[in-house]
């Protein structure tokens, strides 16, 4: 593929990614974090299992799931800015090298994840009655630049259990974390409580 081609299909992805990180897709967006987190559980499943409905809560449903979506991303970050501000750049060079940014990858473990989890759950409770929170299931998309799962044991599944939810997870990349599901979660919850799960691919 020769340069001219790159940028042209970079671009077509970064106008893509304007759309999709719009205000107004925000239910596609929570239907995407869903279904690539049942996914990477080894779920069999299509677009129509997840149901996104008129009124929230939830966010979404699958089965007896009951979804509530939360996003972790770096402090002060404007995603949707940010892409629209990287499009704009790509329509104005001839080197895709030119839209080059520093890359400095950075590990979480699945501690350091419950532990931006902690954080986030006082302020999101807030929220919610202590009835709704029984009643739903708290997924959490892990979305901070430069950061990448790394596999480690998982921290003490009930370690969450006094903040009132159903159940706790997370997505980061292929990897779907159950910390907390009570007796109470689904089924395919409750089987995966206090377990990393990261999707293999053929």
């Amino acid at each position: 593929m020769n340069k001219r081609q790159f940028l042209k299909d970079l671009q077509e992805a970064l106008k893509e990614s304007v759309t999709f990180f719009s205000p107004r897709n925000k239910p596609a967006r929570e239907s995407w974090v869903g279904m690539t987190f049942l996914q990477n559980l080894g779920l069999q499943l299509d677009e129509k299992d997840v149901l996104v409905p008129l009124n929230d809560p939830p966010d979404i449903i699958f089965g007896d799931a009951r979804f509530e979506i939360k996003e972790i991303l770096d402090p002060s970050r404007k995603r949707h800015l940010e892409f629209k501000e990287r499009f704009r750049r790509s329509l104005n060079v001839k080197d895709p090298a030119d839209l080059l940014e520093p890359y400095t990858p950075r590990d979480l473990t699945p501690k350091d994840i419950l532990d931006l989890i902690e954080k986030e759950l006082p302020e999101v409770g807030k929220k919610y009655s202590a009835m709704v929170r029984t009643q739903y299931d708290l997924l959490f998309y892990v979305n901070l630049k430069h950061h990448h799962l790394k596999i480690d044991r998982m921290p003490d599944p009930f370690r969450l259990s006094s903040f009132g939810w159903r159940s706790v997870s997370a997505l980061i990349g292929s990897g779907s974390l159950v910390y907390y599901a009570n007796d109470l979660a689904p089924e395919f919850l409750q089987k995966k409580r206090g377990q990393l799960t990261v999707k293999q691919f053929a």
